[in-house]
Parts: structure tokens; sequence; C-alpha cells
């Protein structure tokens, strides 16, 4: 299991929109969301692909100005 954490910046005007994207990616919660559009999301996938893939989606959807993986931890499953 990979779970990471991940800081999004995303345009203020426009935030219920960006939520409903975000949250529309599988493996992804949302966390909190600021005024000036910072939202901390976590991201659980399986693989390292996928979740390389899912951030790269992140990255990339509307009203998503950037987004930066700052946490990473992976657990081997017994």
């Amino acid at each position: 299991m990979n779970i990471c954490g991940i800081l999004v910046h995303a345009q203020p005007t426009n935030f219920d929109a960006v939520r409903e994207r975000l949250l529309s990616v599988n493996g992804i919660e949302v966390h909190g969301m600021s005024d000036e559009g910072r939202v901390v999301i976590t991201l659980e996938e399986d693989d390292e692909n996928a979740m390389a893939d899912a951030l790269h989606k992140v990255q990339t959807l509307e009203g998503v100005i950037s987004a930066s993986m700052i946490y990473h931890h992976n657990e081997d499953e017994v």
C-alpha cells in the first residue's frame, strides 16, 4: 500500500468544482481547503505506477495550478 500527502494549489474561484474533480480521482481524499487555493489531499494506491498516474491526473485537472507530493509512505503487505 502506498500513501502520499499532496499539496494542491488551485484557482480559489472554483473551489467546489476543483474539489469534485479531485474526488473523481480514485484513491483521493480531500482533507482541507484554504481561501487562498491550497488543498490538502491524500492518495492511496496499491502500486507506485498507479500512484504516479493518479498524481499526474491531479496535476492536469482543470482548475489545478500545481500539485506536489509532500509525503510518501510505502508499506508492504504481509
